[in-house]
């Protein structure tokens, strides 16, 4: 069915259809191409993701696939304990679906897009804003069919590290207060208590084998940490004076965070994947 931005596909979950916007790039018919799996925040939907993000109308100027999948629980609605959201660790998913398996989910909902058109198995990449880049944070932890993340305005989540360094893309902004730039618990946001963002990203630096002090560069007022090691790079972009929100895109509803307009999220992390392919075995 064609909508907006692209199309829905049906994709057969735990014996129910749940439906995943895909934007496919014309003129690229019957060719294999990367594929992000772009996932949206507590009681987002795929449409709007991809309002949001504009890596709809970055994948027509650059040829590659993007899908929206959308969570279980509510959509419209930021309440922790209704919203839709991804369950990325304990706290952070919808309760009303405690049990949810968005992991595997993602790999579905991977496997259905190739089935409807090509997608090159080593370029699949994972990008989220707010709950859905603590869930492309646990995507890197479980998933080593990704070969690289990006995360927007969230925490990283923790575990064993993976199975191999994921290269990983990350944005925050100072004046967040959803998940606050220096740590704690946010007032707008859930009551989870984060690191500081550049102390949490240089644990996960360290975690993907990238030990020592990062490369420090800017564009503008925003300042870029890059760790890189000979099997991995860690980018962390601090976004100054941004709320809760993509650089570049749009506000994710009304009276949301204002995105700045100097830096463009879906410009930078297009770059980053399209620089770390998954390494064929």
């Amino acid at each position: 069915m064609q909508h907006g931005q692209g199309h829905y596909l049906k994709v057969e979950w735990n014996g129910e259809g749940r439906r995943v916007l895909v934007h496919d790039p014309p003129g690229h018919e019957g060719r294999s191409l990367p594929l992000i799996l772009a996932l949206h925040g507590t009681g987002g939907t795929g449409r709007l993701m991809a309002h949001l993000s504009g890596l709809s109308r970055l994948a027509d100027e650059r040829g590659f696939r993007v899908a929206y999948p959308q969570a279980l629980g509510e959509a419209g609605t930021e309440d922790p304990a209704l919203g839709a959201a991804w369950n990325a660790g304990p706290g952070m998913g919808c309760p009303l679906h405690p049990d949810a398996d968005d992991v595997t989910f993602l790999r579905a909902v991977a496997d259905r897009v190739d089935r409807h058109a090509p997608v090159d198995p080593q370029r699949i990449y994972v990008a989220g804003f707010s709950n859905g880049a603590r869930m492309a944070y646990r995507m890197a932890l479980a998933a080593p069919w990704v070969a690289a993340i990006a995360a927007v305005a969230g925490a990283p989540v923790w575990g064993e590290a993976p199975s191999r360094p994921v290269p990983t893309l990350a944005f925050h902004g100072t004046a967040d207060q959803h998940i606050p730039y220096e740590g704690g618990v946010g007032p707008l946001g859930r009551r989870l208590r984060a690191l500081p963002a550049r102390e949490a990203l240089a644990r996960w630096a360290a975690l993907m084998g990238c030990d020592g002090e990062p490369e420090r560069d800017s564009l503008d007022a925003h300042g870029l940490d890059l760790w890189t090691s000979e099997a991995c790079q860690v980018g962390f972009w601090t976004v100054a004076g941004m709320g809760h929100a993509w650089p570049g895109g749009r506000p994710y509803a009304p009276g949301a965070d204002e995105p700045v307009k100097d830096l463009s999220a879906a410009h930078l992390i297009w770059a980053f994947f399209e620089a770390h392919p998954l390494e064929a075995p």
